[in-house]
This record gives C-alpha cells, structure tokens and sequence, in this order.
C-alpha cells in the first residue's frame, strides 16, 4: 500500500534563494586577484565547511581573513554587505504558499553558515510558510550526514515514508533516501514541482 506524502522539506541555496558568490565580489569591486583568491581558498570547499559551526561575525571574519591575508579590506567588505550575495527566487513564496494551503507540512533543511543565516534569512519571507526548520549551524551537523535528516524527523515528529526533500546536489538527496525520505532532485523549478505534483500523485495525495 502506498503511503501518501505529508512533508515537503526544501533545501534553501539554489533552490529557494539564489547564491551568487562571483556575482557579489564584482559587484561590491573586488579585483580579479582577490577574486581569485577568494575561489582558492573560501569558495566553495571552506564557505560549506563553515557552515557546520555556529561563528560569530568576528570569529568567521578572522577564519576567512587567515584564508585570505592581503585581503583582510575585502573580508570585511565581504561581510558588510552580504544581503549582495543571494536573493528570493520568483517563484518561492507563491510555491510554498500553495504547498501550505494545500495542507502539506512545509520544511526547512539548509547548509547555512550562523551569521550569514541571521543576515540573509531576514530577506526570506517565505519562511512564514515554515512549519519547521533545521539550519546546518544550529546542530553542528551537514548534509548529507544521516543525523541531520534524522534530527529534522525526530524534531518534528515526521515520518521519512511521508515526506519528500527537493535539494540541488544529488549527494544530499542520496543522503535522504538512506533515511527513507524520498527526493527529488532540483534543476530548475518546473522541473523540481512537476516531479513534485507527480509523486504526490503517485503517493495517491490526489490533490
């Protein structure tokens, strides 16, 4: 017997928001050395590897500063103006509103670092749609690693056989279905709500 789908749990970086590194640093004037330097040795390897702990403003501005040295003015520029480096997709608030008013539990799972979180998610009025949320810093864990996934079930009271994850990357969907959640992996929004609508079709939600 099929077990109709309950949850939708949405990753939030190229998924939900946009997250545009390259974008920002040419924006905000960095020189092409800096920017180099910045893809050597923040983005993507360490940014993702600081999104496990919960720094504070000057603890991650001195990690990335000793990552960086000469361009500890960029850092700090980086940093004060960080709202340049995402924004809203179009279609997110009108996706999770009509999951939400569809009777769907709506949930958050993100690889986000604590600063950055606290800036950016201001922006993110979407959240509203949120019936729960587990960010990478708050529990010290990342995806794909099972315990995050497991946290978010236990935390809410989810069964993984009644929810789906959309995420971007596909290791972090490999790391669902190892907890029995399904996935869905997103490439772009059609793409992702039409497998969407397709298995909760096929889950019998007939919604």
């Amino acid at each position: 017997m099929l077990v109709a789908i309950k949850n939708v749990i949405f990753d939030l970086g190229c998924v939900l928001v946009d997250f545009h590194p390259d974008t920002c640093m040419k924006k905000l004037g960095f020189s092409k050395g800096a920017i180099d330097a910045f893809h050597a040795n923040i983005f993507p390897v360490f940014w993702e590897q600081c999104d496990k702990y919960p720094y504070e403003d000057q603890e991650i501005r001195a990690l990335f500063k000793e990552r960086v040295p000469g361009f500890e003015k960029e850092v700090d520029c980086l940093w004060d103006n960080l709202t340049t480096i995402t924004h809203v997709y179009e279609y997110s608030n009108e996706w999770l509103r009509t999951l939400k008013e569809e009777g769907y539990g709506i949930y958050i799972l993100s690889n986000y670092g604590k600063n950055a979180f606290e800036i950016n998610s201001k922006m993110y009025d979407f959240l509203k749609y949120a019936d729960g949320m587990v960010i990478s810093y708050q529990i010290c864990e990342l995806k794909p690693d099972r315990k995050i996934y497991e946290y978010l079930l236990n935390t809410y009271g989810l069964k993984a056989e009644e929810s789906v994850f959309i995420d971007d990357r596909q290791i972090n969907i490999d790391g669902a279905k190892r907890c029995n959640i399904a996935g869905i992996l997103f490439k772009d929004y059609e793409q992702a709500n039409g497998e969407l609508r397709a298995l909760l079709e096929e889950k019998g939600n007939g919604r």
